[in-house]
Order: structure tokens, then sequence, then C-alpha cells
């Protein structure tokens, strides 16, 4: 074997002309089969001696062609002649270039592409160690598994083979986690999708799911009751029983009066009532004519109007366990509500919506349908029922009613 200093010098104008087009002038080099010339290149571009600078990507190009050209050759009649050395040698030099010019582990798909292409053309080049350590880096344990097995190290081989096989089953078994996930969130099982993420474990691919999940959860719709919005409308509100009437933010009916107290009113079930409660509010509650003492409860009934502070009146109209409220006058002249027991039919207040009822339970809403109702959330049809998210669009299949959760 000839010493390093018997190697071919770089022609000084492929100096200039490499630092202008790596890639075209490789590409002429491979296809003249002037392997000394392009190894004396290779080894100039791993030592940096004297070529101007390419990029990662133009290396990797340049040794594609390289790996290509090499591909294409005939086997060696003489596997120790001076072809076959020539063959080892740029192989050995692209390889090393690319080496010199990557992070390990690899951080960006350029290098990953990089680095395979190196191992390959090291196990080209004979060095079959270090193509299936490379390989190994890579976690391409199949490609390692043949490097081992060239060089005779059957126990590596075998250990290549066994890491191959629980990454197989372990990409299986993400492919089927993410499967069940999409399934889950395209029929409206949002909490059911956030729990099988949840439960998975030991698998990396499930970070990226976490994420999902985590972005789905702050969007699931909490507390005890929902606003709802037709195009172009105004919000209406949907609170099952008990619910409280008044200025807090939190309560199944917010008012914007500042003459209504943060706690004003109780509204609960009593046998097929819904009967009306002042919680101590400053201004009292009025049925009518009649005002509420604290303590005592009326029910409403068939149509009426309540009186809450000075200037705020809501109208309702009460039936079968259910009452719908309309602003009659003050700063929620505008405001529509429902309360019941649940589920609640929303068709009262968003037309189109026959066979829509809202269920809040465990601090969660759910939008569910009756069988023979078709819905669809955010462009998908969904099942029966409907874990809601903030922001959701929802339509009807057949009446065209589409509104939206706050």
């Amino acid at each position: 074997m000839g010493s390093r200093d018997s190697r071919p010098a770089l022609d000084p104008s492929l100096t200039i002309s490499g630092g202008r087009d790596l890639v075209a002038l490789v590409g002429r080099l491979a296809r003249e089969r002037s392997w000394d010339t392009l190894t004396a290149l290779f080894t100039a571009l791993a030592g940096e001696g004297g070529i101007a600078p390419a990029t990662l990507g133009e290396l990797d190009t340049a040794a594609r062609l390289v790996g290509e050209a090499l591909a294409a050759l005939p086997p060696p009649k003489n596997p120790r002649g001076t072809q076959a050395d020539e063959v080892r040698a740029v192989a050995m030099a692209t390889a090393e270039a690319l080496l010199g010019r990557c992070a390990h582990p690899p951080l960006a798909e350029v290098e990953r592409r990089a680095l395979d292409r190196a191992a390959g053309l090291l196990a080209r080049g004979g060095d079959h160690r270090r193509a299936a350590l490379v390989f190994e880096e890579l976690g391409a344990d199949e490609r390692a598994a043949d490097a081992w097995g060239a060089m005779g190290d059957l126990d590596r081989m075998e250990a290549a083979h066994e890491r191959d096989a629980r990454r197989a089953a372990t990409h299986r078994a993400a492919g089927e986690l993410l499967h069940q996930f999409e399934a889950l969130l395209t029929g409206g099982e949002r909490m059911r999708a956030l729990a099988l993420v949840a439960a998975a474990s030991g698998l990396e691919e499930a970070a990226s799911l976490r994420l999902r999940a985590a972005a789905i959860e702050r969007r699931l719709c909490h507390g005890g009751a929902v606003s709802l919005r037709a195009p172009g409308g105004e919000w209406v509100r949907v609170a099952p029983l008990p619910t409280e009437i008044g200025r807090d933010p939190a309560s199944g009916i917010p008012l914007r009066d500042p003459a209504v107290s943060r706690r004003h009113a109780l509204l609960r079930a009593e046998g097929n009532d819904v009967v009306i409660a002042d919680l101590g509010s400053r201004t009292g509650v009025r049925l009518g004519s009649a005002r509420l003492e604290e303590g005592a409860a009326l029910p409403l009934r068939g149509s009426g109007e309540l009186a809450l502070g000075a200037t705020t009146a809501l109208k309702f109209q009460a039936a079968a366990g259910l009452v719908v409220f309309e602003g009659a006058s003050g700063l929620d002249r505008g405001l529509r509500a429902l309360a019941g027991a649940a589920p609640l039919p929303i068709e009262a207040l968003l037309p189109g919506t026959e066979g829509l009822t809202i269920v809040i339970a465990d601090n969660l809403v759910r939008l569910c349908r009756r069988t023979d109702v078709a819905v669809r959330v955010e462009g998908n049809l969904v099942g029966p029922d409907c874990d809601l998210l903030h922001g959701d669009v929802i339509e009807v299949v057949g009446s065209g009613a589409r509104f939206e959760v706050e």
C-alpha cells in the first residue's frame, strides 16, 4: 500500500472551480472515473485544505454522485488490484468528508442524510465496523446488522436485529395509537382521546401526541354552563340546574348590571318545576308583583318577568322543567338563556337544532344528538355525543343550521 504522500496532489485549478461548483465538478470527474482526482478532492474537503468551502447539502449531493458512479461499476476482477484500491480510497475519502461536517448525534435532517450516505460509503470502502456504528447512531439497525455480519461479528449482528425488531414493534404501536387518537377526535370523543394518550408510555412518538393532547385539553369546555352563537347572532347561554344568576362571570347566567349582586339568585329543580330563590342579594328579586324573601323560593310557571335590581328585567317562558330567559331591560336587554334539567334542548335558542341537546356533567360540556340527526363538528361527522371545545363550529346536516362554541 502506498503512503499518504504518494496520493496524487489536487490540481490548483480544481481548488478554485470546486469551490464555485462542487457538484458539477464531482459529476464530471465521476463520469470520467477519475478516482484518484476525486480522492484528492474529497481529502482536501475533509481537511479544509485549500478548497473553497461547500455547504453540507452540496457536499452530500456530490457524495451521492460518487456513490451512484461506484454502484454502477461491475465487481472488480481482482479485489486486491489497483482498481479496487482506487474505488475503496474514493469511497473512504468521500465518507470522511461527510463525517467531518456532521454533528454527532445529527441534529438536522440534512445531517442524518449525509451520515447515512457516509455509512454506506464506509461499507463500500471496507470499513464495516465504522459503518455499523454510524448506522446504529442513526437508528438504522437493520443496516447495522448487515455491516456487523459483513465483518463476522455475529453477536453484534443479532443484537442489531433485536433492536430493529423492537423498533418496528414500537413504530407499529405508535401508528395504532395515532390511528385510534385521530378516530376518537374525529368522532367527537375528545376525552377518550386524551385518556388514550395519557395512558401511552414508552413511545417516543407519543411525545408529539401529548403536545396535541395538551392543546386540546386547554380548549375543553369546562364549567357549569356554555355559550353558543349562530353566525351573525348574539351569544346565548345554556345552563343546567342548579345554576346561579348574578354578576359573577362564573354564574350560569351572568349579568352585567352593577346593581345586581355577584351571587344574586339561584335556579333549581323542584319536582317538575324550576324555582328561583334569592341568595341574599342587595336589591332583591321580584317575580311579577311578588318580592322574594331571603331563603324563600317561588316556581317559574308559564310566562312572566323577573326583576333583579333597579333596572334589569328578564322575561321568562317556563315549561316541563325548562325556562327560557330573554333580557327585557337594563344592560342585558339582548340576553337569551336556557336553564333546566339535563339534557337541555337548544332548539328554543337556536332554530334548526331540533334533536340536539347539551349535557354538562363533571364540569365538562357535551353535545348530544338524536340518532336521526347528523352533525358535523369542525367538518367531521361525529358520533352520538361530542365533547365540546372552545371555538368548535357545529353544523346540523339537513337543516343547514350552524353555530359555534364560545
